[in-house]
C-alpha cells in the first residue's frame, strides 16, 4: 500500500463519516421529510471513497 493512497483513503472515509452525519441529523429534523441535498452529498462522499478503496486495493 502507498502511503498517499492511503492518507487519501482515510480523508474520504472522513468525509463520508461526516456527511452520513448530516443525513441523519437532518432526516431526524425534518420529521419523515425528504432531505435530497444531504442524501445526494452522502452518496456522492460514497462513490469517492468506493473509488478510493479501489484504487487502495489495486496499490495504486
Amino acid at each position: 500500500m502507498k502511503a498517499h493512497t492511503l492518507d487519501q483513503t482515510i480523508l474520504e472515509l472522513a468525509r463520508c463519516l461526516r456527511a452520513a452525519r448530516a443525513f441523519r441529523k437532518a432526516r431526524k429534523n425534518s420529521a419523515g421529510k425528504r432531505v435530497p441535498i444531504e442524501a445526494g452529498a452522502l452518496r456522492r462522499a460514497s462513490m469517492d471513497l468506493t473509488r478510493k478503496l479501489a484504487d487502495l486495493r489495486q496499490n495504486r
